[in-house]
């Protein structure tokens, strides 16, 4: 591969990664802070912090270890449960508004 094309190809990839980490920030927040009640969004932030937190110590740990490991299989044992996951909380998200009632959003510009 040319050096040209390696280096827009490693900038695509970049650029697809930041957008991706940008919008999981931000989705991640949204769904920790709008499917609280509204009497417990301390409670239900100060479980989702943490829980974030370790995923990111530990993550990479347990993907080196998989990898060196399992080698090849790795990618399906971490692979298969990523995209079921990325498939199915939009699924849980829309099903716990439901379950919830109203969007969180919509009660904080009204009571605004």
């Amino acid at each position: 591969m040319p050096a040209w094309a390696a280096a827009a190809l490693l900038l695509t990839a970049v650029v697809i990664h930041t957008g991706g980490e940008l919008w999981h920030a931000a989705a991640g927040f949204e769904i920790s802070f709008a499917l609280a009640p509204p009497r417990a969004t301390g409670q239900y932030l100060g479980v989702f912090g943490p829980g974030a937190g370790l995923a990111e110590a530990f993550g990479p740990a347990l993907l080196i270890w998989l990898s060196l490991g399992w080698g090849r299989p790795d990618w399906y044992v971490v692979g298969v449960p990523s995209a079921l996951t990325g498939l199915l909380a939009p699924v849980a998200v829309r099903r716990a508004e439901r379950h919830r009632g109203a969007p969180r959003t919509a009660e904080l510009a009204s009571a605004a």
